[in-house]
């Protein structure tokens, strides 16, 4: 009986012991795998096998979150208020820490004292930073990235818009915007691009360990659209300066812009006779209305001086900007100022001076764009402005081969 009763409470503890061990690794299995690590670890042994003192012993992996900043992360780590500061003193002359973004990369290594020698931060695929202890504190800098560049052709059709073209080849949206704006001068692909159009382009692609990773530079571009055939070449002058020439050698660049912003379409254009859609009787509208989303930035379309900033009237938030050539630029409904905004202040070229509202008499959001010449409103969409400097040789010393590969069909 004894002998049954034993048996019967050896079994009874070993189904226990069994249960446990199961409930231990259910728990282990529930517990997050981004738990913080602890800032200091313990001292291993030393052993012939492992690399030298010099070297890093550990190295914890890490991203940024959505809506976390580097402190937050380098605080989960076991960082202290201290050296976090520290850390991002030592950063900032080489970049700004609040341009990280999620999933960028933070890499921790580990000395065999257990203390931090170096944190490593990526930006993106092509920046790389590095903060290192040393004897005196911290040191920041940019990290060498070892890049292969690759130069390519490409050329299509337009089908939709310009982004959805190049999207359907494979292109993401840093390639589309980098080839509009070498035509921002001479081509408003939001009114004036037209199924059918044809565009090519010769531009560096950039990769790291076999793996795009973005672009370089954009060396030629051409589009296409009915009787417009507009070309661009990347040429660096003899003061090492970079900009982008036609095929006569004069610059794309011009004294002004054909538009002051991304926008969706034209609302409303020049008329010395519109029915007005608030005051629903016929008046002169000296301008052209840009349906956008509220809080789109508005930047100046030439360089100038800011002449005057209201906030009354049927306007609504207004920039003036003085220009050259007697011409002054106008800007309406803003929804608020860029900061630091003020008259007298100089801007430059697409220099952001104000964003989208429907301040003032207006029925949404829009901006009210109006151009002056000697005192007399202009329309805008008819202005014709030259290039603001030639190529600094007679020819742009391109080769007929690199055109040859732009083929306009």
């Amino acid at each position: 009986m004894k002998r049954r009763r034993l048996l019967k409470a050896c079994l009874i503890a070993l189904g226990l012991w069994g249960l446990g061990a199961v409930a231990l690794v259910v728990l282990l299995q529930q517990v997050p795998p981004d738990l913080p690590v602890p800032h200091r670890i313990e001292s291993a042994p030393q052993s012939s096998s492992e690399p030298s003192s010099s070297e890093p012993y550990l190295s914890i992996p890490d991203r940024m979150r959505r809506g976390e900043a580097l402190a937050s992360l380098l605080h989960r780590n076991g960082f202290t208020a201290r050296e976090v500061h520290d850390l991002a003193e030592a950063l900032s002359p080489h970049m700004n820490i609040r341009h990280l973004r999620p999933g960028d990369e933070v890499e921790i290594f580990y000395g065999r004292d257990g203390e931090v020698e170096s944190v490593e931060v990526s930006r993106g695929a092509l920046e790389t930073y590095e903060v290192r202890r040393e004897t005196d504190g911290w040191v920041g800098e940019r990290v060498p990235v070892e890049l292969e560049r690759r130069e390519v052709v490409r050329h299509g059709k337009l089908r939709g818009s310009l982004f959805a073209s190049m999207g359907r080849m494979g292109e993401t949206a840093a390639l589309v915007i980098a080839f509009a704006e070498v035509f921002a001068w001479d081509f408003d692909f939001y009114t004036q691009s037209r199924p059918g159009d044809r565009f090519s382009l010769v531009v560096e692609k950039l990769y790291r360990d076999g793996e795009l990773v973005g672009y370089g530079e954009l060396k030629a571009a051409r589009y296409v659209s009915g009787k417009t055939d507009l070309a661009a070449f990347l040429y660096q002058d003899p003061t090492d300066k970079k900009d982008f020439y036609d095929r006569n050698g004069k610059s794309m660049r011009k004294a002004f812009l054909k538009t002051p912003l991304k926008f969706q379409r034209i609302s409303s254009r020049f008329s010395y006779s519109r029915l007005h859609p608030v005051h629903k009787r016929r008046m002169p509208h000296l301008g052209v209305d840009y349906a956008a989303p509220t809080g789109t930035p508005v930047y100046s379309v030439a360089s100038g001086v800011v002449s005057g900033i209201s906030r009354k009237g049927g306007g609504g938030n207004q920039v003036n900007i003085k220009h050259a050539m007697g011409y002054t630029s106008k800007y309406l409904h803003l929804s608020r100022f860029a900061r630091g905004l003020r008259v007298g202040k100089r801007v430059e070229q697409k220099e952001v001076i104000g964003y989208v509202g429907s301040t003032g008499v207006a029925t949404g959001p829009h901006l009210d764009f109006r151009l002056v010449r000697h005192g007399k409103h202009v329309n805008p969409l008819k202005q014709i402005f030259l290039p603001v400097h030639r190529c600094p040789t007679i020819t742009c010393p391109i080769s007929g081969a690199r055109w040859e590969c732009l083929p306009a069909s």
